[in-house]
């Protein structure tokens, strides 16, 4: 069973997007996130792990409003 601490794959989610969209030049931070990424997910490939975290995401969101 995975610990995963949402809050902070959600914050790696939105930068990830963040940087993708704007077209920043920092390369080497979306590295660091698509790395993490990889961790949280246990996806090496940087689009699966991605995909896998916005499908945790909204794994939870749903599973957070039904407890609600």
């Amino acid at each position: 069973m995975r610990l995963i601490n949402y809050q902070v794959l959600r914050d790696l989610v939105h930068e990830h997007q963040r940087l993708t969209r704007n077209g920043t030049p920092e390369v080497a931070r979306l590295d660091d996130i698509s790395y993490t990424l990889g961790v949280y997910t246990g996806h090496r490939d940087p689009a699966a792990a991605l995909r896998e975290a916005r499908r945790l995401l909204r794994t939870h969101d749903a599973e957070y409003r039904r407890a609600a």
